[in-house]
């Protein structure tokens, strides 16, 4: 099984100082996430591929062409 090297970034030293603040923060969990992504393997559905945009700026990695596809098929 390939392990990967974990280097963590300044942008992530900073949100982890973020994220450690709030009452809710299980640091645990962070961690197994992190080594189940360094020895690649697939997270539980409890990490799911979810989105992150507002819904109005929603693609997931799609061309505008098949976006603007998608939406006017949905609309009729």
């Amino acid at each position: 099984m390939k392990q990967y090297n974990i280097k963590l970034t300044n942008r992530f030293k900073k949100q982890l100082k973020k994220m450690q603040r709030q009452s809710n923060f299980d640091y645990k969990a962070l961690d197994e996430v992190i080594t189940l992504l360094s020895t690649n393997q697939l997270l539980p559905a409890k990490y799911r591929n979810h989105l992150l945009e507002p819904k109005k700026s929603r693609n997931m990695g799609m061309s505008r062409t098949t976006w603007y596809f998608i939406r006017i098929s949905k609309i009729r």
